[in-house]
């Protein structure tokens, strides 16, 4: 992997962090540009877009960026918004894949697209003042995956419940983000860990979640081996804007990969 680079970049309110060789980032900075346009444009064109939180169904002259917005949402029953981080963060490694990429990632504040050749690790923070912290461990991918997180109690998100953590693997960020934002939701208290991927577990392309909430834990499907590391305040992806802890990403990819 000669040339692997680390970037974080601010395009208007998305604060991403990039991982590729050097000669795949431009695509990536690219994708984010042009998904983040074609964003606009509907919003532009029709507001209930950015405000519902229902399902919505995209009109004959939508993108395939709002499409695929809006199929994800619909199948994890939340506005197509719960998704926007998702698909620029799917799109960028995309682009980059189409280049030739095989091993990166692309993580917009915690909502992750990534495929990998050796293994890495994936911090999941959920505790500001703590030094520790768990992590996934990923292994090699053959396609890019989308591993995703919501809180009620960390970052900008909207949530409708209360969990310190509801993580989504999908078959790609725009499901992932969709999930975890919906499984975010119905997490309001330890007793509802028991049921909280019950309305999910049939979505087509869900492979694994995971919810926390004061300190109880849930989790579903082929979740990757936890582990504990300690926590690297330099990993997280945040925009410059919002500096408090209580606004920092719930997740964020080690830069350190294994072989």
């Amino acid at each position: 992997m000669s040339g692997f680079t680390i970037a974080k970049v601010e395009i208007e309110e998305t604060a991403a962090t990039i991982a590729a060789d050097r000669e795949f980032l431009g695509p990536a900075v690219e994708s984010i540009k042009s998904t983040r346009s074609l964003i606009e444009r509907e919003i532009r064109q029709d507001r209930f877009f950015l405000t519902t939180l229902e399902p919505y169904e995209p009109r004959p002259s939508s993108s395939q960026v709002i499409k695929r917005m809006c199929a994800a949402s619909a199948a994890a029953g939340v506005g197509p918004m719960a998704t926007v981080a998702g698909v620029i963060a799917q799109g960028a490694m995309e682009a980059m894949v189409s280049k030739g990429c095989t091993h990166g990632w692309v993580d917009n504040g915690g909502d992750i697209a990534i495929i990998l050749e050796e293994p890495a690790t994936l911090e999941v923070f959920c505790e500001p003042e703590s030094k520790d912290a768990f992590a996934l461990e990923i292994e090699p991918t053959n396609e890019i995956i989308g591993v995703c997180t919501s809180s009620g109690t960390l970052g900008h998100s909207l949530s409708f419940g209360n969990a310190d953590v509801a993580l989504a693997i999908a078959r790609d960020a725009v499901l992932a983000d969709a999930l975890a934002t919906a499984i975010g939701n119905v997490v309001v208290d330890k007793e509802s860990l028991g049921t909280c991927f019950d309305r999910f577990k049939n979505v087509d392309g869900f492979r694994a979640g995971l919810a926390m909430i004061e300190g109880g834990v849930s989790m579903h499907g082929r979740l990757p081996r936890l582990v504990e590391v300690e926590h690297n305040a330099e990993r997280l992806t945040t925009h410059s804007k919002m500096s408090s802890a209580r606004f920092t990403g719930s997740s964020c990819l080690g830069s350190e990969v294994r072989t």
